[in-house]
């Protein structure tokens, strides 16, 4: 959950509008709740297909709402670590808004009831990027105010990734560097669709025992660039030559690895030798 604050009124009013956005999940902030059934749309899509399906969003309150459904574009922010920027529709570069349509677009769930949206994706011809975007549905109306003059408007939203099964998930490992004793490296999106990789690292002695395993923070990097990670190595390694393996796992069987040598001399000093993949 996300909590977003913006000058919504003049500043006179002294009247601040605090958005809750929630993907996939209830704002527990807010009186009226809305409840999607569904996060996240993945979508494997070949040029000129057009797919139907829905999504249901629930009140789990004992109150009716009104709801209003839009779409807006998201952008994935440095240092790409799942921040996300949200834009109105069509706006960003990869936009998913001209290729998919939804009805209704306004409806009245009663008390702990469901109601669910269609949406269709009709693809371009040359379906050859991944195409992104959230579906938000939002009560309607007047917005809950607090005692402290505070404006809370709440909305849910499904995170859409339309992107060709012809997937290029093409990806490198790259400047790999010691910082005391913390291995530094980035990882490069070079290809059509959005990676969020599954990072591990394993450090084995000359035996090939393991010294030191663990997993690199979460990363969500979209094409054409990469993002900064960073490995805490033990400082409880002894003197001697190790081998480290970092593997980035891209899902449906795709991965990129890197090997390389790692050398601990007697001062303790660390030192990096014969990279390779």
């Amino acid at each position: 959950m996300m909590a977003r604050l913006s000058s919504a009124r003049p500043l006179v009013n002294k009247v601040l509008l605090l958005t809750v956005l929630v993907l996939g999940f209830c704002a527990p902030t807010a009186r009226a709740q809305l409840f999607l059934e569904e996060g996240k749309v993945v979508l494997a899509v070949s040029g000129s297909e057009r797919v139907n399906k829905h999504i249901v969003v629930n009140n789990t309150s004992s109150e009716p709402i009104n709801v209003k459904v839009y779409w807006e574009d998201f952008e994935y922010l440095s240092p790409y670590d799942g921040a996300k920027k949200f834009t109105p529709a069509g706006t960003s570069k990869n936009s998913a808004s001209g290729i998919v349509s939804f009805f209704p677009q306004t409806f009245q769930l009663p008390a702990f009831g469901k109601q669910q949206i269609d949406y269709s994706v009709s693809t371009p011809e040359d379906m050859s990027e991944g195409h992104y975007g959230v579906l938000f549905f939002e009560k309607a109306g007047d917005p809950i105010k607090t005692d402290a003059g505070i404006s809370i408007v709440t909305r849910v939203g499904c995170l859409f990734f339309i992107e060709p099964k012809e997937k290029n998930k093409t990806a490198v490992i790259e400047n790999m560097a010691l910082n005391g004793s913390t291995l530094v490296g980035r990882f490069s999106n070079q290809g059509n669709v959005i990676m969020i990789p599954r990072t591990t690292y394993n450090v084995m002695d000359k035996e090939g025992l393991v010294a030191d395993r663990g997993e690199v923070k979460k990363h969500y990097v979209p094409p054409g660039v990469s993002a900064s990670w960073e490995v805490p190595l033990p400082k409880t390694l002894g003197q001697g030559e190790y081998t480290l393996l970092v593997n980035a796992d891209l899902d449906e069987g795709d991965a990129v690895v890197k090997e390389m040598q790692l050398i601990k001399d007697a001062a303790g000093k660390l030192s990096i030798e014969n990279v390779r993949d």
